[in-house]
């Protein structure tokens, strides 16, 4: 067992670990229009480095040198810079994606992980597991505030569209808890389901939706109240394992990854009604979302013989499509602004492969150093 994991047991659960960072991954599509160079940056679990990977010519670049025991990675609305939570080191290591060149480290409280940035890119946010606190960042200084006070073990985060609330689920409470960004205070913890690990946030900010033990729990953010529970999943689930969730651009669906079950449960929106399971691969995790709203990509963690899958589902149907092959423990996914490729990271494997949307075929995988765990992508 690493030092990492046992720094941090909540993520002690092998394949598992890692789901819930992609889970936070942007989803590319901040603009629309022709294809343009995008650049994949992709965390790497065993060395302080971060990969940068070029969507035009699939290949990587040089390794760009970060703090111990990275973590998490997120990247500005405006592409030009990406954070990344080392958590070894009690740092975040700020990358300038014009040059792919680190710049000084920030110190960012106990045991840095998760990170979401404001939609105006002028706050970071950045979780401290250990202490129970939350640190904003001022993007345009690199210069840590005072910790945010929430609760026990915090682990995913969010922010509403207009960046006025950055929501935090508590792992260690059973709670989420609101923090007010025009002060940087936290308002009064929501109770949700057991161990809250995972969240995704509407398109149009009226709630968050958040992973505890086997349910979701809708939280209406106009006046931080939880809605009824949303059960998900077999009921043999164990509480704890974590899952993914993503929701469609257009809003009307939420999808979760139940991974006991090889499972993927969508829930109606507007009625919070849970439909009929998926069956895809084993251990599912993270998912991504087309553009479009098309097609689902889930990751199914479980490595065998033959590497990893990806399984797509059509939305319209709800029906999975013939798994994609993929390196071994595919952890994380994402898809590019035009919607045409989708990029998986592979943990046992160390590489990213390419997949082509209109045909969901495989192109070469990328070599991406060892252990790839997680991955964003900045335009």
């Amino acid at each position: 067992m690493s030092a990492w994991v046992r720094r941090h047991p909540i993520w002690s659960l092998g394949a598992i670990v890692i789901v819930i960072i992609a889970a936070a991954v942007t989803t590319a599509a901040r603009r629309t229009g022709t294809a343009q160079a995008e650049t994949v940056y992709v965390i790497h679990q065993s060395a302080r480095a971060v990969t940068p990977i070029s969507t035009i010519t699939n290949t990587a670049g040089k390794p760009i040198r970060v703090g111990s025991g990275p973590i998490a990675i997120a990247v500005t609305p405006d592409g030009r810079t990406v954070y990344v939570s080392n958590s070894y080191s009690d740092t975040v290591t700020p990358i300038t994606t014009a040059t792919n060149t680190a710049g000084k480290p920030i110190r960012a409280g106990d045991s840095p992980g998760r990170i979401a940035i404001t939609p105006d890119g002028k706050t970071a946010y950045v979780t401290n597991f250990e202490p129970g606190t939350v640190t904003p960042i001022t993007t345009a200084t690199n210069t840590p505030g005072k910790p945010i006070k929430v609760g026990k073990w915090p682990q995913a985060i969010t922010v509403t569209p207009d960046g006025k609330t950055v929501y935090v689920a508590n792992w260690g409470s059973d709670t989420v808890t609101p923090i007010t960004t025009a002060t940087n205070t936290a308002g009064k913890p929501v109770k949700v389901g057991t161990v809250p690990r995972t969240m995704a946030m509407t398109p149009d900010g009226k709630t968050v939706y958040v992973i505890g033990g086997t349910t979701v729990t809708p939280i209406a953010t106009a006046t931080n109240t939880p809605g009824q529970p949303v059960q998900v999943g077999a009921a043999d689930d164990l509480p704890d394992r974590p899952g993914g969730i993503a929701i469609t651009p257009d809003g009307k669906t939420a999808y979760i990854a139940n991974v006991d079950s090889g499972t993927v449960t969508p829930i109606t929106m507007a009625t919070n009604t849970a439909g009929q399971p998926i069956r895809v691969g084993q251990a599912p995790g993270p998912i991504a979302i087309t553009p479009d709203g098309k097609t689902a990509y889930v990751a199914n963690g479980a490595d065998d013989p033959g590497g990893g899958t990806v399984t797509p589902i059509t939305t319209a149907t709800n029906t999975a499509g013939k798994p994609i092959r993929v390196g071994g423990q595919p952890f994380a996914i994402v898809v590019t602004r035009d919607g045409k490729t989708a990029y998986v990271v592979s943990f046992t494997a160390g590489t990213v492969t390419p997949i082509t949307t209109a045909t969901n075929t495989p192109g070469k995988p990328i070599k991406a150093g060892k252990e790839p765990f997680a991955l964003v992508i900045a335009s």
